[in-house]
């Protein structure tokens, strides 16, 4: 239910928006992140006075129904401003918004070691599609199929350089491992 590959630079992305990031180490298994979660969320209620929730689910009903029912126990607001959107216009939006997005992780049939450090446009949105299509993948990676890393934006004051990464495939999978990104001015 958690992204995690290139987190550890969630920071610079706050920074290049102008919004603090607070980072809280979660529990992996299955059974203990709603839990930790839940704790984190509390905690984080009560010490920055936080109202809500803003989640990227898009069709997932297990994440979705997850963070619905947390924020309901907790008293916070759960927003999915992308629930039910069609994913397909959801790239094609960020496409034409000027994104850079970045796969990190990859992790289902179709996808190979060319994917990592490849960028969510034009080109890769038609061969995401052929892969729907073939696999049943989810054009925006919904069910894990692969995570992405977004270094720049409309809305950033900076951007984010990537100065170093690396590879590392599992056989089906893989990651992109970032060592070390910068901000940069946008030109």
């Amino acid at each position: 239910m958690f992204h995690f590959p290139a987190v550890r630079w969630a920071h610079l992305q706050g920074e290049a928006i102008g919004i603090p990031v607070i980072t809280v180490p979660s529990i992996i298994e299955k059974d203990m992140e709603l839990s930790a979660l839940s704790q984190s969320l509390a905690i984080l209620k009560r010490e920055n006075r936080i109202d809500g929730v803003v989640s990227g689910a898009i069709e997932s009903d297990y994440q979705k129904r997850r963070i619905d029912i947390l924020c309901e126990e907790i008293g916070l607001a759960s927003l999915a401003p992308l629930w039910r959107k069609n994913p397909e216009l959801l790239l094609k939006e960020t496409i034409d918004l000027g994104f850079e997005t970045y796969f990190v992780g990859v992790s289902a049939l179709g996808f190979d070691e060319q994917w990592l450090g490849s960028r969510i446009d034009v080109d890769n949105l038609r061969k995401l599609k052929d892969l729907n299509k073939k696999y049943g993948i989810h054009l925006c990676g919904e069910g894990g199929e692969y995570e992405t890393f977004v270094t720049d934006a409309c809305f950033f004051h900076s951007k984010i350089e990537i100065k170093r990464m690396s590879k590392r495939w599992y056989g089906s999978s893989g990651l992109l491992v970032i060592h070390e990104a910068k901000l940069t001015r946008k030109l």
